[in-house]
Formats: structure tokens, C-alpha cells, sequence
């Protein structure tokens, strides 16, 4: 029985590590879309909410609601910027995630031999999941629009998300477009590879 607590105690670090380098693993390798979808409500309920509380208490829980989902809508951009900007240091913490991100914002094929051979699962990974992220980010678009209209009788937050909703989708169909682009690259027998592009 003494054992079997000490292997439970030794498994359980083991298994709070695995689930971090998998979050790690996902943000280092998601595109925005999918972030935004993920960060955008906790952002909004447990960081937006509370801030602008802070700052004006007579502000109705429909109003506070409505601004803090707008003020996180920023998140989507800051966190691709990151990504971008932070190029290098992912390409040196992940080379093969860094390889596969860039195939997919490129739409070429990577040089590396590993990456293009992860490359079809992930392109089949990535469509899931824009599409999961697209329905996500759509279905909260439609609730605030609703919530804006009903609730607030604010004319001005349907608009914004309704911008927010399409460029949500341009996003998602132009991320789409390049997955499949990808995917018949793969298909030919010989699949070209872009001067420059990197693995």
C-alpha cells in the first residue's frame, strides 16, 4: 500500500508536467484564431469584468459585460503580434512546431524532413480546429450581439462584433485556404518547396 502512495505521489508532478508542455506545446503551435477563442471569455469574465468594476461600480452588469468582451477583443491581435515578433525564440524552443506554424502562414512546403512529415496530421489538426475556433468565436459574437440588443439597448456593441464576427471569419477561410493549398502541395508526387522557406 506504502508503495502504491509513493507511485501515485511520484505520478502526480509527472502528470501536472505533461499537461503544461501541452499547453505550452498548443500556444506555441495555435494560430490567433484558435488563442483568441480560448482566452477571450476567461479574459473578459476573470480579468475585464473586475477592471472595470474597479474603476466605475455603477456600471450595470450588461454594460460591464459589453465592455470588457470588447476591451479583450484585442487580445486576438496583440497575441498574433507576439507570435511574429517572437519568431527566433520559438523556432529555437520548438523547431519543428515553429516549422509547421510558419508552413501554414507561408502555405509551403517546410524543408525539414521531420516537420513535413508531421505536417499532414497537423494541417489535419489545424482544420478542426479553425473550424471549432470559428464556431467558438462566433457563438459568443451572436451572444453579445443579443445581449447588446436585449439586454443593454446599446445599438453600437452589435456592430463592433458584428466587424469582429466577420473578420473572424475572413481569418478563418483565408487560414482554410492555405491548409488546403497546403494538402494538394503534399498530394503531388514531388511537392515544391518555396526558396527560403524555413524548417
Amino acid at each position: 500500500m506504502d508503495v502504491d502512495n509513493v507511485e501515485r505521489r511520484a505520478g502526480a508532478p509527472t502528470a501536472a508536467a505533461g499537461r503544461r508542455g501541452r499547453w505550452k506545446r498548443f500556444f506555441e503551435r495555435a494560430p490567433g484564431l484558435q488563442l483568441m477563442a480560448v482566452y477571450w471569455v476567461p479574459m473578459t469574465v476573470l480579468i475585464g469584468l473586475p477592471v472595470r468594476w474597479l474603476f466605475d461600480r455603477q456600471e450595470s452588469l450588461d454594460e460591464a459585460l459589453l465592455g470588457a468582451a470588447l476591451n479583450a477583443v484585442s487580445i486576438g491581435p496583440a497575441l498574433y503580434l507576439s507570435q511574429r515578433m517572437a519568431g527566433e525564440q520559438a523556432a529555437r524552443r520548438d523547431p519543428e512546431g515553429y516549422a509547421l506554424r510558419e508552413a501554414v502562414r507561408t502555405a509551403t512546403v517546410p524543408e525539414d524532413d521531420v516537420a513535413r512529415a508531421e505536417l499532414p496530421g497537423y494541417l489535419a489538426e489545424q482544420r478542426r480546429a479553425t473550424w471549432a475556433a470559428l464556431l467558438a468565436i462566433l457563438g459568443i459574437c451572436l451572444g453579445l450581439v443579443l445581449l447588446a440588443l436585449l439586454a443593454a439597448d446599446n445599438e453600437g456593441f452589435p456592430v463592433i462584433f458584428g466587424v469582429v464576427a466577420a473578420v473572424s471569419v475572413a481569418v478563418a477561410a483565408r487560414t482554410l485556404t492555405r491548409i488546403r493549398r497546403l494538402a494538394s502541395l503534399l498530394a503531388a508526387p514531388n511537392p515544391p518547396q518555396a526558396p527560403g522557406s524555413r524548417g
